[in-house]
């Protein structure tokens, strides 16, 4: 039971972090009319879904290490150390092709600069609180992250369901975030979240399957009425994927696993590369381009995996 739904988040993450990369694909370069980029053009619902993951995951991580608040540092710790350093290279990352690209008669009047003040909000996620643009628009959602990491590293007891009274109060007060208008807040996503903490205390048994799916079914309501129909079916699809999805599928499973090192590079090196051919070839067919690209991201993303997140997973168990 447990290998199923790990296998299941793992192509989960596989799937959505492919969907996000063909929407900003599709959305940046394909025509308004165009049926290919109408038939993606819901896939920036793939980052809310990371959320759901992301609220089955950290709790079982937690849970599995016997967590309790003194914990608290060291929890942080492993969490920052897995994906700061992949997250500061992507940024590195932007410079090096920004550099490069002057190289090339399309580029040649381009200018680099480099705003510290700006790098210095890009350390501490705080871009969205000084109204100051990201870098790359995915980086928004690894600021939710680090948000969610720091509640749950307070209020992980609560959810364990010991007094089942309280933690559903916590997780009401969790999902009314978009209601409140918490923005750029992870209580704004709490819904989304909501679900994976759910799924997460189904999975251990510390709630009967009657609770959870009245549980679950509450939080449908909730998650229509705080946002639409889009977001309800994107974690509908989450919530069925992860709970009875049970083949297990080798490239959606490898492409699961290096889904975090995808999500960071996939515009560094797929919408640059389009973007590179188009100036050269204006004429060339766009869909073409796209899903050559596709496969361009993954073995790029591979090796920034193997080089880079690789290594941080270890340098994170050195605070296990």
């Amino acid at each position: 039971m447990h290998k199923r739904h790990l296998d299941s988040i793992d192509m989960l993450r596989g799937i959505v972090a492919l969907l996000v990369c063909l929407y900003h694909f599709t959305e940046g370069f394909l025509p308004l009319e165009s049926s290919f980029r109408y038939l993606f053009s819901r896939g920036y619902l793939g980052v809310e879904i990371f959320f759901v993951i992301s609220g089955f995951v950290i709790p079982y991580t937690m849970y599995k290490s016997h967590y309790d608040l003194r914990q608290s540092g060291k929890f942080m710790l492993k969490r920052l150390a897995r994906i700061e350093p992949p997250y500061w290279c992507s940024i590195i990352l932007i410079f090096i092709i920004d550099y490069f690209s002057t190289f090339f008669r399309h580029y040649e009047d381009k200018v680099i600069t480099v705003d510290f003040k700006d790098l210095f909000y890009h350390l501490l996620h705080i871009n969205d609180f000084v109204n100051q643009a990201w870098m790359k628009g995915i980086y928004w959602s690894l600021a939710i992250e680090i948000q969610y990491y720091l509640l749950m590293a307070l209020i992980f007891p609560l959810l364990l369901f010991k007094n089942k009274w309280v933690s559903y109060s916590v997780l009401l007060v969790f999902c009314l975030g978009r209601w409140l208008e918490w923005n750029h807040t992870v209580m704004y996503y709490g819904c989304h979240f909501a679900f994976g903490i759910i799924l997460f205390n189904a999975h251990i048994g510390t709630i009967t399957s009657k609770h959870f799916w009245i549980a679950i079914t509450l939080l449908f309501i909730l998650t229509y009425w705080c946002f639409d129909i889009y977001h309800l079916s994107a974690v509908v699809f989450a919530v069925f994927f992860i709970k009875f999805f049970s083949l297990s599928i080798q490239p959606l499973k490898f492409l699961g696993k290096i889904s975090y090192s995808f999500y960071l590079i996939h515009l560094q090196i797929g919408w640059s590369m389009i973007d590179a051919c188009l100036r050269t070839y204006p004429n060339e067919n766009r869909i073409q381009l796209i899903l050559l690209a596709i496969p361009c991201v993954v073995i790029a993303s591979y090796f920034f995996f193997v080089l880079i997140e690789k290594p941080s997973h270890l340098l994170a168990r050195k605070f296990s």
